[in-house]
């Protein structure tokens, strides 16, 4: 399981935010392809590297004037309902707006050139579907408070969009607005509180530099994820949640779909098992095992993807073999990524199945065919090959 945290120091704008989510490998010319196709027009992107793992973003686009929420939402009318871009697209302006104090139909932001644009806002939603989070936790953030030629800091649509959130923000003495209400959207939309993070290893991070330079303002993106190689014992005994739910109006490529969403989110495991309801009735029971701290995401999920009205969680205790992770490399050169675990002295290997798969699309080889040669080779039989 890995999670996104996000820290930020200093001035914080939408563009900083996309220098630290591009730096993690969010693909920036597939979103800008995205983004030219989604609302017909042409969009530059590119980043300035600073160091090894620190950059500035230039997002530059045509000026447009500003557009009401209903003409946002007419951009994405031709998306999937579900859509996790749209979604969340949909969630942040509606917090601007809510902020603005404005009907629908009246000018809220512009489509594009600007920091809090349509365009900038669809970049970042864009980024973190690219990635694979639903959600981020935010560290502790810094905002000014106090008055700025004459007007007082933060402002109140600032003031209004940290309020929907449950960030954790700490109210400096200083009178610089750190935060703008795109970026505040974002954050208010995808985060939560930081928390504790537990033991847990670094697997990736980027920063994000201001573009008026690093004194000014940084944002920086951790991956954390949980320990891969699980000591034996009782750290290989843990809890879980367990979330379950019947639903007797859901096509098959729904539930798809929804398990794909829910595995991208965190969750540890997603199944349907078909049942009989009352009356007769043939539906499935979709049953999602997770952490704690990613039950109400996925809970979230199962709503917004599925036909359920409602769903039983409760918590169980699992036991896990210990087990590690290694590559081997096949005949051909190819390498194959292996799950090893072991249980009284005995081993057993388990090839990963998306590295097999990407075997078979490259070479043509029958999924068994490749699968059997990595395990053998794992388990030291390659002499029976």
């Amino acid at each position: 399981m890995k999670e996104l945290y996000i820290q930020g120091k200093g001035k914080i704008d939408c563009e900083t935010i996309l220098s630290a989510l591009f730096g993690l490998g969010a693909d920036l010319e597939k979103i800008r392809e995205r983004l030219e196709s989604l609302f017909s027009l042409p969009v530059r992107m590119e980043t300035e590297k600073l160091s090894q793992n620190g950059s500035i973003t230039h997002m530059t686009a045509e000026h447009r004037e500003k557009i009401s929420l209903d003409q946002a939402r007419a951009y994405f009318a031709g998306l999937e309902e579900g859509n996790a871009v749209k979604e969340n697209v949909f969630k942040m302006t509606e917090l601007i707006r809510e902020a603005a104090d404005m009907p629908g139909d009246k000018p809220l932001l512009p489509l594009a050139g600007g920091e809090t644009s349509l365009v900038c806002l669809t970049a970042l939603a864009g980024a973190m579907d690219l990635l694979g989070f639903s959600c981020c936790r935010v560290c502790e953030m810094e905002e000014g408070f106090g008055i700025r030629e004459g007007k007082m800091v933060p402002s109140e649509e600032i003031m209004a969009i940290l309020g929907k959130s449950s960030l954790l923000v700490d109210f400096s003495s200083g009178n610089n607005e750190n935060f703008t209400p795109g970026s505040a959207a974002f954050l208010a939309a995808y985060g939560k509180a930081a928390g504790q993070t537990g033991g847990k290893r670094i697997a990736g991070w980027a920063l994000g530099v201001s573009k008026e330079g690093r004194e000014k303002g940084m944002v920086r993106a951790v991956i954390l994820k949980e320990a891969r190689d699980i000591p034996a014992g009782d750290k290989a005994k843990d809890t879980v949640q367990v979330l379950e739910t019947n639903v007797d109006d859901c096509s098959g490529e729904q539930l798809g779909y929804a398990i794909d969403r829910l595995m991208k989110a965190g969750a540890l495991d997603a199944s349907c098992f078909p049942i009989f309801m009352k009356k007769g009735r043939p539906a499935y029971m979709l049953q999602v095992i997770c952490k704690k701290e990613n039950q109400e995401a996925l809970e979230d999920i199962i709503f917004r993807e599925t036909t359920s009205i409602g769903l039983r969680r409760y918590e169980e205790k699992r036991r896990i073999l210990p087990r590690s992770f290694k590559e081997i490399t096949l005949r051909d050169g190819h390498k194959v990524k292996i799950k090893i675990c072991c249980h009284h002295g005995q081993k057993f290997c388990y090839p990963e199945y998306d590295t097999v798969r990407k075997v078979c699309e490259e070479t043509g080889r029958p999924y068994r065919n490749v699968y059997d040669e990595a395990a053998a080779l794992a388990g030291g039989f390659d002499n029976d090959i």
